[in-house]
């Protein structure tokens, strides 16, 4: 608020305090005075300060009771102003008076207040028809002043309750916290409070919390823990929620339903000790999901719940059911992830072990086809000895797949050690594909040179370069029909070295390129008939690239072939 505005709120106040007229402004059925100025506190009764809260019927004589009420009930009624046409008397036999009543209408069209003129009869008549219309002026304009003035701080206040309850949603993405944060909202009025049930997963209801802005009170709720709980046929809250009521609830009278006798006899004992007014309930929806409802307890008992309570009511609902949801699909997501790591952690547990206890009689059978092969135990035939290679050619197969799932599980498990060095990159290229050259020629690949700067010089593991760069050789070769072409290139840039293989074989399809690292993951070609492998070679060698602080990428072209880059640091120079 301005100084300019608090200045004519001052100027208004001082104004009707002290002008000569006798008014007051009473509020509500009762015709209860909320205000008096000094002239009408004078004219009233001798103790003024027993005036304020009572009925201005009942503060003046037993003989105003039955005259003025229909006046003042009349005039709350039709919006009209009048005039009471009778004479009173005060309490103690003072002069007598005459009364006129102006109402002073809502937006909504209702009347709330009353400005009562009290008048003497043999002074106040003779007054000058201006000055009573000055004064009146006076009162109906503060008044509204007032209004205007209130309605501001409870926007302001509204505005700034909206704004830090959404910084405490947005603080945490823990569902206890976002709880919690939800649990001490309350609409800003003295003694406002709120009730906070939420749907569980099998549609039970909980009662989150019950917070209330006096220490004594909250301390009796809280007292009430686990024996105050949404029933189903509770007529506010969550339960009339659930029964399909509307976005929100207004109930005036609270106090039926808050003190049911269905519940327990200490629920009802310290509820009926807490002042309440109306309440009203809004729903916690989202994508038209009940997630629960928001019930807020207005501390007044004759305070009525207008649009600007609901508007606001319902802003801070809408947050707190948007965070709320955030925080549960974020607390799903972490289990989510933990259930998969510990499965992922149980599969790994379980390759490792299988894969030494294979392995174990695999070499037996190695070292048995060995000795055998030797002829220590007599001599063999052709076909004898034809066997035997199979038999370790298979034996080797099964062995390179159990090395596979070994590493593949040490390097998930991130127990591979590795050693770094510098490395010049153009003799690697050159001893890699030595590895592999009787391949190429045996499938009628064509192959020119390794192409790379002779001086070019990276850091890594040298083994498992080699093991990298033998598989992209590898399948290079085995996806690429007589004919095509093999590729071998080394690179730079600033910091990086770039070890190239590429071929203009069958290339890999789209929907492929995003999978083809993933363990157990095997590119399907119906041109080159049925390929051996479980799919293990590309996932591990992207790994151990990046276990050397580099990477392994892959692009292509269906039907023109791939080109598989190995990224790795440089060596400084």
């Amino acid at each position: 608020m301005n100084d300019e505005v608090r200045i004519s709120q001052d100027s208004f106040a001082w104004a009707v305090e002290h002008v000569a007229e006798a008014f007051a402004l009473t509020r509500g059925e009762r015709h209860t005075i909320i205000y008096a100025n000094a002239a009408f506190r004078r004219m009233a009764v001798p103790d003024a300060a027993g005036l304020i809260g009572r009925p201005l019927d009942e503060s003046l004589s037993t003989e105003a009771n039955g005259v003025l009420r229909p006046v003042l009930d009349r005039a709350r009624r039709t919006g009209l102003g009048e005039r009471s046409g009778v004479i009173v008397g005060l309490v103690g036999g003072a002069s007598p008076l005459s009364c006129t009543v102006w109402p002073d209408m809502l937006r909504n069209g209702d009347t709330e207040h009353l400005v009562v003129e009290l008048r003497r009869a043999s002074a106040d008549d003779m007054a000058p028809t201006t000055h009573r219309a000055v004064a009146e002026r006076l009162l109906l304009s503060a008044l509204r002043e007032q209004d205007a003035a209130r309605d501001a701080e409870v926007s302001r206040r509204g505005a700034a309750l909206l704004s830090a309850e959404s910084r405490r949603l947005s603080e945490s993405l823990d569902e206890r916290a976002t709880l919690a944060a939800m649990s001490r909202m309350a609409l800003p009025h003295p003694g406002d409070w709120c009730i906070v049930d939420t749907v569980g997963p099998r549609g039970s209801m909980t009662r989150q919390a019950v917070t209330h802005p006096e220490p004594a009170t909250q301390a009796a709720l809280s007292a009430l823990d686990g024996r105050w709980l949404p029933r189903d046929d509770d007529e506010y809250g969550l339960p009339l929620a659930a029964r399909g009521a509307g976005p929100w609830i207004i109930a005036s009278d609270s106090h039926a339903f808050l003190h049911s006798a269905s519940h327990p006899a200490d629920v009802r004992d310290v509820l009926a000790g807490i002042v309440t007014g109306p309440l009203m309930t809004v729903l916690l929806t989202v994508n038209e999901r009940l997630l629960g409802a928001v019930t807020f307890v207005s501390g007044e008992p004759e305070r009525l719940l207008g649009a600007d309570d609901i508007a606001l009511a319902e802003s801070l609902t809408s947050r707190s059911a948007l965070a709320l949801d955030r925080s549960r699909l974020y607390g799903e997501a972490i289990a989510l992830r933990a259930r998969a790591e510990s499965a992922n952690e149980a599969k790994s547990a379980f390759l490792g072990m299988m894969s030494h206890e294979l392995r174990t009689p695999l070499n037996a059978i190695g070292g048995y086809v060995d000795l055998l092969d030797l002829e220590l135990h007599g001599p063999l035939t052709e076909l004898q000895k034809q066997d035997l290679g199979r038999i370790r050619s298979n034996q080797r197969y099964l062995v390179g797949l159990i090395n596979d799932l070994l590493n593949l599980t040490k390097v998930a498990g991130g127990k591979l050690g590795y050693s770094i060095t510098d490395i010049n990159a153009c003799d690697l290229l050159t001893e890699c594909v030595a590895l592999v050259h009787p391949l190429i020629g045996q499938n009628q690949l064509e192959f020119d040179r390794v192409r790379c700067d002779a001086q070019l010089t990276l850091r890594g593991d040298r083994e498992k370069i080699i093991q990298i760069l033998v598989n992209l050789l590898s399948n290079a070769i085995k996806f690429s029909p007589p004919g095509r072409r093999i590729i071998v290139e080394g690179a730079r840039t600033s910091d990086r070295v770039l070890l190239l293989v590429a071929d203009t074989g069958i290339g890999i399809p789209a929907h492929q390129l995003d999978i083809i690292f993933d363990p157990f993951v095997q590119v399907k070609s119906d041109t080159l008939g049925q390929q051996s492998g479980v799919g293990l070679g590309l996932a591990i060698s992207r790994s151990l690239a990046r276990g050397m602080h580099g990477d392994l990428v892959v692009e292509s072209t269906l039907g023109e072939g791939s080109r598989f880059t190995l990224t790795l640091p440089i060596a400084a120079t």
